[in-house]
Order: structure tokens, then C-alpha cells, then sequence
């Protein structure tokens, strides 16, 4: 289930930090705190860990603003009252409900001091998931090394990057479940026009905490089963998705039939 939360700012001008993932990632954990009452209800969340800051089945995406600056001292910077949207995103659908009826509560939605006021919560229908899709980031992939020495995350040119996606959302599929997928076909490429339209600069690097994250913000196309997709889809793609990575959004792709 995915939710658009659509905001406003209360005064103009406003400015928050450039790297607010962070920012959004306590937001989140302070609206299951405060509203405990509504998250305990679901006896599968408790047994996630959903009150002890365990749960991370989820995934959100960057703040959708419309029209702003990148200020010399790192701030996003707006300057008009247009509004902007947030989503947030999980296969448990219990879980979303419950952050739709934290969010009405509160009315707001807080990035560290500035607080943006809830104007409306929509719920997004899932699209029909083929095996071949082509999907828009609303938040970068960040793909995690794992046991490998070196860099703690990986890039697209290396030859492992898409197969830890498909581990991960394999891994994602079994947790869910409980079903293994043995063999599967995976492709997944990003979008070389795109990136050449950038310039070839696709790659971000967002400080959360004491971590740099190499991330990755591009449009790609994924051939797969799209019982994974669909995962990928409500869950993230990549990884560190509780952070606020791997959101995506389906696009329309023209297929050949096959010959």
C-alpha cells in the first residue's frame, strides 16, 4: 500500500537541509512513538518490532517540492506557496493505514524544526505488475556491499550491483511469504539516455548520520518475475529502504512482442 501525503508550508520563505533523510527517517519513528496505541493494535507489526525501533518494511520517498533553490550553505530553499507531496510505501498494508491515521492526528509533517502542515492523504492503487516494467525513482537506489571488501557501496558499473538487487529482493519475497524462488531471470538496466542527458552524473552522495550514502537516481527498466516487482515496488529496491531509498513509480514502456 502507498499513501500520498500532499504538504504546504505554513510562512515563506523556508529552508531545510539538503541531506534531510535523516530528518524524515525520525519523523517517521517519532508519529509510531507518539501513536503507539495504533501500531500495537496489529499483532504482526508488534511481532516486527514495529515499538522497538525494529521494523523497516517500508520505504518513503525525497519531498516532491515544486519549485526552490539550492542555497551556498547546503538548504533547499522555497520561495513560493505551491503545494508538494511526500509518499510513504509498505507491503504490510496495516502498517500504512496506521501512519495515515498518525499523520491526520498530527496534521503535520516535521523535518527537524520546520513543520509543513498535512493538507491531504490519498491512497495510491498499485499498477499492474508485468515482467517487464520501466520504473522512475522517487528516492536513489543504494546497493550495500555486503561481505566484499572495499567501499560500503556498491556502483552500477560494478558486476555485482544488479545481482544484489535481485538477492535482496528475492530475500524481500522469502521474508514476506515464506516461498523461495529458486530460479529466476533478472535484468535490470538504467536508463542510458537518460544519464546521458545528465551529463553521465546520476550518482548522489547523502549523509545520513555519520554514513555517506553513494546512491543512485535514474529511471530503469526491470525484466523479472513481477511477483518481485511488485515487491521491489511497495517495499524499495536496494537497500537501507527505511532510510528513504529505493522508492520507485511505474512508467509507461512500449514492448515489442516477442517474435
Amino acid at each position: 500500500m502507498r499513501l500520498k501525503i500532499t504538504l504546504s508550508a505554513q510562512h515563506f520563505p523556508v529552508s531545510v537541509p539538503v541531506n534531510y533523510n535523516h530528518l524524515l527517517y525520525a519523523e517517521i519513528r517519532g508519529k509510531i512513538k507518539k501513536h503507539s496505541d495504533i501500531f500495537a493494535q496489529d499483532k504482526n507489526l508488534r511481532r516486527l518490532g514495529i515499538l522497538k525501533d525494529k521494523f523497516k518494511v517500508y520505504t518513503f520517498s525525497f519531498l516532491r517540492f515544486k519549485n526552490f533553490i539550492i542555497t551556498d550553505d547546503a538548504k533547499i530553499k522555497l520561495n513560493h506557496p505551491d503545494d508538494f507531496n511526500f509518499f510513504i510505501s509498505s507491503p504490510i498494508d496495516s502498517f500504512i493505514e496506521a501512519m495515515a491515521v498518525a499523520f491526520l492526528r498530527d496534521g503535520d509533517l516535521k523535518v527537524g524544526d520546520i513543520k509543513f502542515v498535512v493538507k491531504s492523504i490519498t491512497k495510491i492503487e498499485l499498477p499492474k505488475f508485468n515482467s517487464e516494467m520501466k520504473l522512475r525513482l522517487l528516492s536513489p537506489i543504494a546497493v550495500l556491499r555486503g561481505k566484499s571488501p572495499g567501499q560500503l557501496f556498491l556502483t552500477p558499473d560494478e558486476p555485482s550491483y544488479f545481482e544484489r538487487i535481485k538477492e535482496d529482493l528475492l530475500s524481500k519475497f522469502n521474508f514476506l511469504y515464506g516461498e523461495k524462488i529458486e530460479a529466476i531471470d533478472f535484468e535490470m538496466k538504467f536508463d542510458e539516455e537518460y544519464i546521458k542527458s545528465k551529463g553521465g552524473k546520476f550518482s548522489k552522495l547523502i549523509k545520513f548520520g555519520r554514513t555517506n550514502i553513494k546512491c543512485f537516481l535514474a529511471p530503469f527498466v526491470i525484466k523479472t518475475d513481477p511477483r518481485l516487482i511488485e515487491v521491489g515496488y511497495e517495499w524499495g529496491f536496494g537497500h537501507k529502504n527505511h532510510l528513504g531509498f529505493g522508492m520507485a513509480v511505474a512508467e509507461e514502456i512500449n514492448i515489442s512482442p516477442a517474435k
